[in-house]
């Protein structure tokens, strides 16, 4: 059931037991792929989920910390406190209206930590337990590695994906190869994020299809369906 489509009353007769959060991002993916792709994917993997579980699915969120790639038009980065704070709220909400166990999945690096915090703080102000994915590093990771020879941010990989699932919002046309190294350390520099993205790409998007992006998904999907059962009887939750 998506929330936003139901009344009232039909959402208060419905199981409650799972629900999932989408959160992703509004920001610059090259110069070929839409600005919303980080939040498509995963309100895709959120909608594709209620074939298998029966889950609510929240609205997404569709605004995310983008400070990497805020120097390109498109791009939207929410204040990280602004971020944390509205997540957490929706968060506390979902308890309060009898959510269970909330699955928040996540499709943006940059919002990583904030969502980190901000989970462990709902957890722990409520009953409800809630579980974090970052779905491209926590779904999928075996068959990620056998299809992608240059993945990254706007690469092979997350081409692929949207190949498969809203062909007709990627110019192929426009895509462009850009590998790099990524530095061995964590390190939070605006030289490092320039020097790394001259055009709000990495990897190398020419070389995705549709059929690898498929691939990935179907195998994201089943390892989400396994968590959720997982931690489901962990909980004692019914699903």
């Amino acid at each position: 059931m998506k929330l936003w489509e139901v009344s009232g009353p039909a959402f208060e007769k419905h199981p409650k037991a799972v629900a999932i959060l989408p959160v992703g991002s509004i920001e610059r993916h090259g110069n070929h792929l839409p600005l919303g792709t980080d939040t498509m994917v995963v309100m895709y993997l959120a909608e594709r989920l209620r074939e298998r579980l029966d889950v609510l699915v929240l609205p997404p969120i569709w605004y995310g910390s983008c400070r990497g790639l805020k120097d390109f038009p498109g791009t939207f980065d929410i204040e990280p406190n602004v971020l944390y704070n509205y997540v957490l709220n929706v968060m506390v909400e979902a308890a309060r209206n009898g959510i269970h166990m909330l699955v928040t999945l996540n499709g943006h690096g940059g919002n990583t930590e904030i969502l980190g915090v901000a989970a462990r703080e709902a957890a722990f102000r409520t009953e409800m337990h809630v579980i974090l994915l970052n779905w491209w590093s926590d779904l999928g990771i075996q068959a990620q590695k056998e299809l992608f020879e240059a993945p990254g941010h706007a690469g092979e990989d997350e081409t692929s994906v949207m190949l498969a699932i809203a062909p007709d919002t990627v110019k192929m046309s426009r895509a462009m190869d850009h590998v790099v190294s990524y530095p061995s350390m964590k390190i939070y520099s605006k030289k490092v994020e320039r020097l790394i993205y001259p055009d709000a790409l990495s990897g190398s998007a020419t070389k995705a299809s549709p059929e690898k992006g498929k691939s990935w998904l179907d195998a994201a999907l089943d390892d989400l369906v396994r968590i959720i059962r997982e931690a489901a009887k962990l909980l004692g939750i019914n699903v």
